[in-house]
Formats: C-alpha cells, structure tokens, sequence
C-alpha cells in the first residue's frame, strides 16, 4: 500500500494555530496559589483581614521561653520516705518467751504476727495490746512504741519491726515512657528527676517533651528542657502525685514558591515563620514574590470576637531586611500555614512557554502539510 502526502492550505493551518491560542487563552496557567493582587482582592471584599507585621505584631505573638510549676510544688519539702506511711506494709516478728502464755511461740521462742498495713489513720493492731500509731516513725522507733505497750501485759519479749515489699508513698507516671508504672517515693525517686531517670522518656527532643504534674486536682505542664535550665523546677514529689509524659505534636503547612511544600513539625516553643521556611528549604529564587510572603493563620486565636470573623493573614514583605528580621521573631501557631505568592513574571514565563509550545506544534503541522 502506497501512502500520499496531501498538502493542507495555508488557510486551514492558520485556523489550527487560532483554535490552539484560544483553547490556550480559556486554561488556567498552572500556578500554587493567588498572586499578591488576588490576595489584596479579597482583602477589599473583607473575605479576609490581610495585616502587615509590625515589631508590636511580633512581640505579642510570642509566649514565655520556659514554664513554671506553682509555688505550691515548688516549696513542698523533701517526703522522708524513712518515715512510715499510711499504706506501708511492715512485718511484726516476737522474740523469747513472755512466761505467761500471752503469745504463742514458735520454734526458738519466735512469734511472727505477719505483715500489717498502716491504715488510713495511720495506725495498725496488734494483737493483745490494740491500736498503735505508726504513722511518723520509723521501723525503729515503732518497735519502742510496742514494746512500751507489751510491757503493760507481758515480759521477756524483743521485738523486731521491718518494711514489706508494699509502699504506701508512691507516684503514677505514664505517657510516652520506656517504663511508666506505680514506683515508691525513696531513694532517688523524692524529685521529679529521678522518677524521669527511672522511667526512661525519650530524650530526642526535650524541647517537645511535656512533662505534667497532677497533685490535689491542680494540674501544671512544663517542658522537660525547663527542668534541665532551671533546677528549680526538679519538685520534690508527693504521696499519690501523677506525672504524664507526652511528646507535643505541632505542625504547620508551607505552600507555594518554597524550596518544598510540605508539612513541617514545630520542633520547639516561638517556632517562627522564618524557622519554617528554613526547614523548607527557602524561598524559590525562580519563582517567589518576595513582597508576599504570607501566615494564614488557620485557627483563630482566643481573643476573636466574633464567630463570624475573618481569617487573620499576616503579609511580609522580604525585600526590607526588617521584616526579614520580624519573620525570625514571630512566632506561628500549630494548624497555621506559610504561602509565598509567585512574582507576577513568572506567569508571564508560562503564559510564553505554552505559546512556544503552541506556535511549535503549529509548525510540525505546517511541515507535515507541504
């Protein structure tokens, strides 16, 4: 089979290259967002409140370097875990032979009466004698409590008071931990440091490592790097405190002419919008607006009035070093997201290049029809 080649009109290639430039004038030029116009735009119609950074704007957009526990726990004293405590278990054990029949003896004169809890009241029984206070003593001088009461009954007999394995003092910690669980409050475990050191949280990033302390219904949160700067902050630790370890989760979002868009975790506390566009590489030489670089602030802060209110969108403008400046001391929210626009020539570069493309695939047309 042979195959002619049949010459298309002139007239006919000029009405494909027309058909081609309008389908070309009806597309959207590919772009990541609205150019600065579009967002002054919207900014007339009240869609959104666009607000230039001021140094005022990036002060009050900061919050305290380091938090604090109440005065409350940070004077509490030391608990002397020597001292016995509701909940303690201790083990009574009776020695000799008291001559009247009042215990009975076991092999070699011994009369253990197993463990006792110290009660709410801060008191055990024992048998024979009645209620004894514990609570306040050590093991030794509860022994001299009891036997002051055995010699009203009986004598010829030692005593020998000892701790169980069973803590009425302790703390809970769970959260993000090698080992959370229920541990005593003794040695090494009286400050908030040393229960940390036990249960093992991660120390990637102290940072992002909320440590939260729960005592008497109050609740207070600091982060682990506070305790490291300020020694102030080790609490001693109360009977029945509960610490929460959890890593704080915060992000933002970067869009348009960035070195990459993409989500960027907030890596700590005044994490500001120059922090995220360093994470993300920069502003795209190639494509970036530098007059608008924007935060759109997501979740509206606290103090907004109305349900209703505009989305707050703070501009920069990077071709002023102070702003720049302000950029690296304004601080971003968890949820906010950093837009830069694309400069205005950079559609005009798209708009020339679909042309060129446009104008060559004409031209093949062309070649092909002669």
């Amino acid at each position: 089979m042979r195959y002619r080649l049949v010459r298309i009109p002139d007239r006919l290639v000029m009405a494909l290259v027309f058909c081609l430039c309008g389908a070309l004038q009806g597309c959207v030029i590919p772009r990541s967002g609205p150019l600065l116009s579009e967002v002054q735009n919207s900014r007339d119609r009240n869609d959104i409140e666009l607000v230039s950074v001021t140094p005022a704007l990036a002060l009050a957009s900061r919050v305290p370097g380091d938090a604090s526990f109440p005065a409350s726990f940070l004077q509490a004293p030391l608990v002397d875990y020597e001292k016995l405590a509701p909940g303690d278990g201790i083990g009574i054990t009776l020695w000799g032979q008291d001559g009247v029949g009042v215990f009975a003896n076991g092999s070699g004169g011994m009369t253990d009466l197993g463990e006792m809890v110290i009660d709410e009241a801060g008191t055990i029984y024992v048998p024979q004698v009645g209620r004894v206070r514990a609570q306040g003593l050590t093991p030794a001088g509860l022994r001299e409590a009891i036997e002051r009461r055995l010699s009203r009954v009986t004598v010829g007999l030692d005593v020998s008071v000892r701790r169980t394995d069973r803590h009425g003092q302790t703390v809970t910690i769970e959260g993000d931990l090698g080992k959370p669980g229920v541990y005593p409050i003794g040695p090494g475990t009286q400050r908030l440091s040393g229960l940390l050191s036990q249960a093992a949280p991660s120390q990637t990033n102290p940072e992002q490592l909320a440590i939260t302390v729960r005592r008497h219904g109050e609740s207070v949160s600091v982060r682990l790097s506070d305790i490291y700067r300020n020694s102030a902050e080790d609490i001693a630790l109360r009977a029945g405190d509960s610490v929460v370890v959890h890593t704080v989760m915060e992000s933002l979002i970067v869009l348009g002419a960035a070195g990459t868009q993409s989500r960027v975790k907030l890596s700590k506390r005044n994490y500001t919008v120059l922090d995220a566009l360093g994470d993300s590489r920069g502003v795209s030489d190639a494509l970036a607006n530098p007059k608008a670089v924007f935060l759109l602030r997501i979740q509206p802060d606290a103090a907004a009035s109305a349900a209703d209110a505009p989305p707050v969108v703070y501009q920069f403008d990077f071709t002023k070093p102070e702003q720049m400046m302000l950029a690296g001391k304004f601080s971003v929210h968890d949820g906010d997201a950093v837009y830069i626009s694309d400069a205005p020539f950079t559609q005009v570069q798209k708009v020339l290049s679909a042309f060129s493309a446009t104008l060559g695939t004409a031209r093949s047309v062309s070649s092909i029809s002669e």
